[in-house]
């Protein structure tokens, strides 16, 4: 039989997906940032990391 998790497991769970959602956010972020500056320095090369 599965048990349900804890209140506290639950609580850990929902901190831990709070802090993966904000890496995600910040490497969307980078990501964005450094597509920008390939545009702007060599736009060539942004069609092949699309």
């Amino acid at each position: 039989m599965v048990s349900s998790p804890s209140s506290a497991e639950i609580k850990r769970l929902e901190e831990e997906n709070e802090q993966f959602k904000k890496l995600l956010g910040e490497k969307d972020l980078e990501i964005a940032i450094l597509r920008d500056l390939i545009k702007k320095k060599n736009p060539h090369l942004l069609k092949n990391w699309k």
